[in-house]
């Protein structure tokens, strides 16, 4: 297969294997009704030396860096490749600067109770689940805990970018198959 286009702020929802986080995502998004092919979401942010598209993700760990060669070759990535460069009136600087800022931002476990709350429609408890945290953070510019998914909906949505992105108005609850099927539907366009 060929490998999608890429470039700096290029949004990816990857399918990332069977392990059981993975299948647990995929599971809440089949219970929402919503596509399974994607577990997770890379925003793409350079290319290293050796010409590979890297890119930042939420992960357990933190922010951080990721290789996305694999991912541009799956039949199951979906990429907002179109979108950045359609619609880049110099926000691109400024998301890729405030996406450097996320580098190891800690994961928001809360976000991830309450997005399994919301697939299995338990939204009573889910609200509650959400006054652990206050969502975004104190300085209203990069949000303290993320997922990989609503890392890049927040990071679209920065007033100075402002970019059309899944769950607008909603973004910590966007998840993996939100983004799969905003690229896959071009819905930006």
């Amino acid at each position: 297969m060929t490998a999608l286009s890429a470039a700096p702020g290029d949004v990816l929802a990857v399918w990332t294997g069977n392990s059981w986080p993975a299948q647990l995502i995929r599971l809440g998004a089949l219970i929402a009704g919503k596509p399974t092919p994607a577990s997770h979401v890379i925003g793409i942010t350079h290319q290293d030396t050796k010409g590979r598209w890297i890119g930042l993700q939420g992960q357990p760990g933190g922010v951080g860096l990721v290789d996305c060669t694999p991912f541009l070759s799956d039949s199951r990535t979906r990429s907002n490749h179109a979108q950045p460069r359609g619609n880049d009136h110099g926000q691109l600087l400024t998301l890729l600067a405030s996406a450097a800022r996320t580098i190891g931002v800690q994961y928001d476990w809360v976000g991830i109770a309450e997005d399994g709350l919301l697939d299995l429609h338990i939204t009573s408890l889910a609200g509650e689940i959400n006054k652990l945290y206050s969502w975004p953070a104190s300085n209203d510019v990069v949000p303290g805990d993320v997922v990989c998914s609503s890392m890049w909906a927040a990071l679209y949505d920065l007033g100075e970018v402002g970019w059309a992105h899944p769950d607008l108005g909603t973004e910590r609850v966007c998840q993996p198959c939100d983004w799969w099927l905003w690229n896959d539907q071009r819905r930006w366009a």
